[in-house]
């Protein structure tokens, strides 16, 4: 994956987790994000390469959860994650433009239409409840890559001219 778009993709998480007041975690800014995946990668393969042990493990799942891995393309983590949400009606999941309130104004600018940033995220929710049909996921799943394609990268962080902080 595209390591912009992994960033992009935890910053909407944990957006996402803020609104919902669901245990957001810290915001890490991209070079400390980048710095905890990369710790991550590390500590992964050692354990693969059999040279941890369950403290490593306990590591792996501790960085995993501070910068949400795997949240939106995880069918599991979202169908946990969605479970322990209460029944209450969140406006934010209602529709893709309401989920785009999650973005500043700059950000909905770079949108190529409005309502896809809304679209790609809360299709991502949608998958869980498809797991027991594999055809149907299958093809959720492919729309989301062609959601992810006209997409793009639309964070302020990846807009910020030089020398404006």
């Amino acid at each position: 994956m595209d390591p912009f778009r992994e960033y992009q993709d935890y910053v909407m998480a944990y957006r996402l987790r803020q609104a919902l007041d669901f245990y957001p975690g810290k915001l890490y800014p991209l070079g400390e994000y980048a710095t905890l995946r990369l710790r991550r990668s590390e500590l992964v393969r050692k354990l693969v390469g059999r040279q941890g042990d369950p403290a490593l493990l306990s590591r792996i799942e501790q960085i995993t959860d501070e910068i949400n891995y795997g949240f939106w393309s995880n069918p599991g983590i979202l169908k946990a994650f969605l479970k322990r949400l209460t029944p209450l009606q969140y406006p934010v999941l209602t529709s893709p433009e309401a989920f785009e309130t999650l973005l500043t104004r700059s950000e909905q600018l770079r949108l190529a239409r409005p309502g896809l940033a809304g679209a790609y995220y809360i299709g991502w929710l949608r998958l869980p409840c498809l797991l027991e049909e594999p055809l149907i996921f299958e093809q959720a799943r492919l729309k989301q890559e062609r959601l992810a394609d006209e997409l793009g990268l639309f964070l302020d962080e990846f807009h910020k001219v030089a020398g404006s902080g």
